[in-house]
């Protein structure tokens, strides 16, 4: 990491397991101890609202986009030139290669950091400023991968960004969720239950309907639909955000209540905030 340089390390195949799984344990906790906080302190800047790409996916599009194709294609653009190969011969020296790797494993680092902004929609000034902390699991983790290809080759390091994004990308979420009762609450004035899903099921219909009268929010039925897209249907654009991902809502109530009600009953078990302007 300090000083990189182009040498491959021959080892068996069991040792090369071993060693992503070390490598993989410490990232996680490089992750729990330096990457999270650093982005909880850049979200108190500034609102990061996720973007919509991956919202409404199933389970096995999440699997072949998390874990196959973006493995495979983002270690081929960013990674698969980081060794010295007989092509390279008739540009460049192996002497002159051997000054400049290290830079070029910085640089990709940093661009494959760089890119993974598009998962937030936002185009502040602050927002770019704040970038290194924003990505900064993916700027570790380009560094990390950057040497497992080098060391290795570039299958362990398509092995390893595949089993991070599993972990993080779909594993996780869907554990917490086994673990996670849906938020219920019923009163005189209205009666809501709300259910977490982690991925799109086809067998169901994705859809939200909503009944305002004399705006009064009466009634609110939402199936594998994202808790933003209803803020943005009931708030208008950029006014509120979460980090909150599909639901399945039902809420009843004979007189309604007002949107800002609403709005606290929802905030009761999920956390919504409002956009922070420049």
């Amino acid at each position: 990491m300090k000083k990189p340089d182009d040498v491959q390390t021959e080892l068996s195949s069991k040792r090369k397991l071993q060693l992503i799984s070390n490598l993989l344990i410490i990232e996680i906790v490089f992750f729990l101890i330096v990457v999270l906080p650093i982005n909880y302190l850049a979200e108190k800047c500034i609102t990061l609202k996720p973007s919509e790409a991956f919202e409404n996916l199933t389970w096995l599009q999440a699997v072949f986009l998390m874990v196959i194709f973006a493995p495979l294609s983002e270690e081929f653009i960013f990674r698969y030139a980081l060794r010295y190969k007989k092509f390279f011969s008739h540009f460049i020296s192996r002497e002159k290669w051997n000054r400049i790797f290290p830079f070029l494993v910085y640089i990709s680092s940093i661009i494959f950091g760089l890119v993974h902004l598009d998962n937030y929609v936002n185009d502040s000034w602050i927002f770019y400023a704040l970038s290194p902390f924003i990505v900064a699991s993916q700027l570790s983790g380009g560094l990390i991968l950057s040497y497992i290809r080098v060391r290795l080759n570039i299958f362990y390091s398509m092995l390893y960004h595949a089993l991070w994004n599993l972990l993080f990308g779909i594993s996780i979420p869907c554990i917490m969720l086994l673990f996670t009762s849906p938020f219920t609450e019923k009163t005189q004035d209205y009666d809501i239950r709300i259910e977490q899903k982690a991925f799109i099921n086809d067998n169901e219909p994705v859809l939200s309907e909503t009944k305002i009268v004399d705006d009064r929010i009466h009634s609110v039925e939402t199936r594998q639909y994202s808790l933003q897209s209803l803020l943005d249907h009931l708030y208008g654009k950029d006014q509120l955000t979460t980090d909150e991902g599909l639901m399945n809502i039902h809420f009843k109530s004979e007189k309604g209540i007002s949107k800002d009600e609403f709005l606290k009953v929802l905030q009761k078990g999920y956390e919504i905030k409002k956009v922070k302007t420049d």
